[in-house]
C-alpha cells in the first residue's frame, strides 16, 4: 500500500510539472530589475552568444503574441527560447507588468524586457544598453519606466565588454581596453550590433506600434569643458516635432544648473552623438543599420549621454530625468507630469544633529495628497514606518514640512511615502544619515556584525567552549554568513580596553 501511494504522488507531480503555467510574481518592479542588474555577467567572461536567424524570427512571433495580449501563447514561445514570461504584480502601484527574463538554465543572455500593457505614456520605450558600464543607467531606466508609466523597458543581458568576439558592424570604441586604443565593438555591445534580440525588439516595436519613441540612457565621464548632458537623435538633421529639444528645456526647468550639447543644434560638437548606434540607424531609416550612418531623422530616437553626479548618481537625479521625460511626453490621457505625480519634490534632506535626525522637505505642488509617512531602515535594512505628517492641502505654492527622529547609533536610510486620499502612493528619494557616538555600539543586522565606527578595530570571536574562531580588523561591518549557526562570544579592542558580548546566529 505504501509503495502504491508513493508512485501515485510521483506520477501526479510529474503530470503537474509537465503542464506549462505562466510564472506569477509580485513585489516592486524596481527591486526586481535591480536584482537582475546586480547579477549581470561582467567583462571578458565571454558568455554572450547572439541568436540564430530562426531564434530571432521566433522572438518576433513571441512579441506579436505578447503585444496582442496572448500571454499564455507568448509564455510557451518564450520558454522555447530559454525565457520566462512573468506576470508581475507591483504591490506599490497596483500595476501588472509582463517581464521577459532569462530562465536560470538558459545560456541566452539576450537581455530583460518589461511590458506595461496599461501604460499611460504608451508611446515611450526606455532603453538601458550599458547598465554595468554606464553607472546606474539600468537602475535609472527602470525607475523612469515605472514613475512615468511608460510602455516598455529594455535592459541588456551582460556587460557591454562581455564577449571576446568583435562585431562586423561599422564603428570603433576604446571602452573595453585599458590602453585607450580604438577597436571594433564586441558583439555583446547591444547598442552597436544588429545581430541581437535587442535590435530585433527595437525594430519590432518601431515597425508595429505606431508613434513610439525610444529614450536610450548612457553615461560619460565629464571633462572640464564638457556639458552635463549630450543629446542626439543619431543625425545632424532637425526633426519635426523636435522632442529632444523639448526634453532639454524640461530638464533645465527641473535643474537650471544643467548644461547641454545637442547634436543637431550644436553642429561643431562631435563627441558621444551615437551616430554608430544601430538602433538609432534603424529608427532613422538607414540603408544598412550595421554599416551606414543615417542622414535624416524622424526624431523617434533619443541618445542621452549623462554626467554622473547630477543625473545618474541616485534617485534624486533619476527623478529629474523622469520629470523631464514625463513632461515632454504628456499626452492628453496622461495629463501633465504633476498629475501623474501628485507631489513634486523640490527639496528633501536628512541632517544629523547630535543624537537626533532632522528631516525637512518642501513640495512645489500637491494635488489629492493626504499625508506623508516617514520611513527608516531597520537593522535588517528594510524600510519601516516611524512617523506620519499630515498634508497642508492642495497647493501650487511651496509647502514646508519637518520631522525629528531619535534613532540608535549607526547608519540609516530615510524616505518619505506620499499617500493620496484614494490610497495610491509614491516615494521620495532616499537620504542617508550616520549617527555617531563616542561609545562603541555593536549589533547584528542579518548575517552582518555592525559597529558604529569608521576606524578599524581588532576583533576576536570565540565559540562557547573558548576556541578562537576568527580574528582580524573590523571596520563598520563584518560578514558572518560563512559562520555556522549558534552562539559566539566577541571581544572588540585590545587587552587593555575591550568590549565583549554574545552573538546568536540563527
Amino acid at each position: 500500500m505504501r509503495l502504491v501511494l508513493i508512485l501515485t504522488i510521483s506520477f501526479c507531480c510529474f503530470i503537474a510539472n509537465s503542464l506549462s503555467a505562466q510564472t506569477l510574481e509580485s513585489g516592486d518592479i524596481v527591486t526586481k530589475i535591480n536584482g537582475i542588474i546586480s547579477g549581470l555577467p561582467g567583462e571578458d567572461t565571454d558568455v554572450y552568444v547572439p541568436p540564430g536567424m530562426s531564434e530571432s524570427s521566433d522572438w518576433e512571433t513571441m512579441l506579436s503574441n505578447l503585444f496582442a495580449g496572448n500571454y499564455s501563447t507568448a509564455d510557451t514561445e518564450a520558454d522555447a527560447l530559454g525565457y520566462d514570461l512573468i506576470e508581475f504584480t507591483d504591490n506599490t502601484n497596483a500595476e501588472t507588468y509582463y517581464v521577459l527574463e532569462k530562465t536560470n538554465a538558459s545560456t541566452n543572455y539576450w537581455g530583460t524586457y518589461v511590458y506595461n500593457p496599461n501604460a499611460c505614456r504608451n508611446e515611450l520605450v526606455i532603453q538601458a544598453p550599458h547598465p554595468r558600464k554606464d553607472f546606474n543607467t539600468g537602475k535609472q531606466g527602470i525607475y523612469i519606466f515605472k514613475t512615468i508609466d511608460a510602455l516598455f523597458y529594455m535592459l541588456s543581458g551582460t556587460n557591454r565588454c562581455n564577449s571576446m568576439t568583435t562585431s562586423s558592424c561599422d564603428g570603433m570604441t576604446t571602452v573595453c581596453n585599458d590602453m585607450d586604443i580604438s577597436e571594433d565593438y564586441p558583439i555583446s555591445d547591444l547598442a552597436h550590433v544588429t545581430d541581437a534580440i535587442w535590435q530585433t525588439t527595437t525594430a519590432y516595436i518601431h515597425d508595429n506600434i505606431g508613434g513610439t519613441y525610444f529614450a536610450q540612457l548612457h553615461g560619460f565621464a565629464k571633462g572640464g569643458s564638457d556639458p552635463y548632458v549630450i543629446m542626439s537623435n543619431g543625425t545632424r538633421d532637425t526633426p519635426a516635432p523636435d522632442y529632444l529639444s523639448d526634453l532639454s528645456t524640461e530638464l533645465f526647468a527641473v535643474d537650471n544648473t544643467l548644461t547641454f550639447k545637442i547634436g543637431h543644434i550644436d553642429l561643431m560638437w562631435d563627441r558621444l552623438l551615437g551616430f554608430t548606434n544601430t538602433q538609432g540607424r534603424y529608427i532613422n531609416s538607414s540603408t544598412d543599420a550595421c554599416e551606414d550612418n543615417a542622414t535624416m531623422t524622424n526624431g523617434r530616437f533619443m541618445h542621452l549621454e549623462q554626467e554622473k553626479s547630477k543625473l545618474r548618481d541616485d534617485s534624486t537625479g533619476w527623478h529629474k530625468m523622469a520629470m523631464a521625460l514625463g513632461a515632454t511626453f504628456s499626452e492628453m490621457e496622461c495629463g501633465a507630469i504633476a498629475a501623474l505625480l501628485p507631489v513634486e519634490w523640490f527639496h528633501f534632506s536628512a541632517e544629523a544633529k547630535e543624537e537626533k535626525v532632522l528631516l525637512t522637505w518642501t513640495t512645489t505642488l500637491e494635488k489629492n495628497n493626504a499625508h506623508f509617512e516617514i520611513e527608516r531602515t531597520n537593522t535588517e535594512g528594510t524600510f519601516v514606518q516611524i512617523g506620519r505628517v499630515e498634508s497642508q492641502g492642495d497647493s501650487q505654492l511651496p509647502q514646508n514640512y519637518s520631522f525629528e527622529d531619535v534613532p540608535p547609533f549607526g547608519k540609516w536610510n530615510y524616505r518619505l511615502k506620499q499617500v493620496d486620499w484614494d490610497g495610491q502612493f509614491s516615494y521620495s528619494p532616499i537620504r542617508n544619515v550616520e549617527i555617531k557616538s563616542d561609545q562603541l555600539q555593536v549589533w547584528l543586522a542579518g548575517n552582518e556584525l555592525k559597529i558604529n565606527t569608521s576606524d578599524p578595530s581588532p576583533i576576536r570571536i570565540y565559540d562557547t567552549i573558548g576556541r578562537l574562531i576568527w580574528q582580524g580588523q573590523i571596520q563598520e561591518s563584518l560578514d558572518l554568513s560563512h559562520f555556522s549557526k549558534g552562539m559566539f562570544v566577541y571581544f572588540i579592542g585590545d587587552d587593555a580596553s575591550y568590549q565583549c558580548g554574545k552573538l546568536l546566529l540563527k
